[in-house]
Parts: C-alpha cells; sequence; structure tokens
C-alpha cells in the first residue's frame, strides 16, 4: 500500500510541474500581446560611429534613428498605433561601409535594448535583451 501512495504522489508531482511550465508559456505569449513599447534604446558600444541607423519592427515599420555616437545610446521612438511589437530588426553601417543588422523576435517594452558591438577582429553584432518565446 506504501508503495503505490509514493507512486501515485509521484505521478501528481510530475503532472503538477508540467501543468506549471505550460501554464509559464501561455504567460509569456498573453504578455507580450499585452505589452505596449513607446520606444526602444538602441546602444553602440562599438570604437566607431554607428551610421545611417533604422529600426524596422513588426516586419514593415521603419524608423530612422540615424547617427550614434562611440558609447551612446538613441531611442527610436513608437507611433502611438504601433506600440504592440513582437519583432524588432536594427540595421547601419560604420565609416567604411562594413553592416550591421540584428533582429529578434520576443516581448518588446520600454526596457528592451539593442546593443551594437564589435569583436576583436573588427566583426559587428548587435545583441538584445528581448525575452524569446515561441509562438
Amino acid at each position: 500500500m506504501k508503495k503505490s501512495s509514493k507512486i501515485l504522489v509521484l505521478i501528481f508531482a510530475v503532472a503538477f510541474v508540467a501543468f506549471c511550465a505550460v501554464n509559464m508559456q501561455n504567460q509569456k505569449v498573453v504578455e507580450a500581446y499585452n505589452t505596449e513599447a513607446s520606444y526602444i534604446t538602441i546602444k553602440n558600444s562599438t570604437a566607431f560611429t554607428l551610421e545611417n541607423v533604422h529600426v524596422i519592427y513588426n516586419g514593415d515599420k521603419d524608423l530612422e534613428v540615424g547617427d550614434i555616437r562611440t558609447s551612446s545610446s538613441e531611442t527610436a521612438e513608437i507611433l502611438p498605433d504601433d506600440r504592440r511589437i513582437t519583432e524588432v530588426k536594427v540595421t547601419g553601417e560604420i565609416f567604411n561601409g562594413r553592416k550591421f543588422s540584428g533582429t529578434f523576435t520576443g516581448i518588446v517594452n520600454n526596457d528592451t535594448l539593442l546593443k551594437v558591438d564589435m569583436d576583436e577582429d573588427f566583426s559587428l553584432f548587435v545583441t538584445s535583451n528581448i525575452d524569446d518565446f515561441d509562438y
């Protein structure tokens, strides 16, 4: 009798953990659809000025940010009708024509930061703090 009780408790515990995991994933998707962003911040962590920086969101909305000096940040202001964002792409270049871009999907809000950085070999890359999720 004790052994079957232990197995039953173990089954309930596994079912509870599985239920919590599924519930947390659904919560992230709901949070993404209920989150609005009024701006997105782009930070330049390279040794060069970023030129012709653009933020494209939700596939077709393009915001020109312009140039961002070394160790500076700029914000891209989001139009009031477009504040539910689930995809962001940032593009631009540096003085010698080297281009950078990065695309991110997930929960976008006013805490979103897109950071442009450079490796030792001078290749540019973009990172983000966007919380990615699967639909």
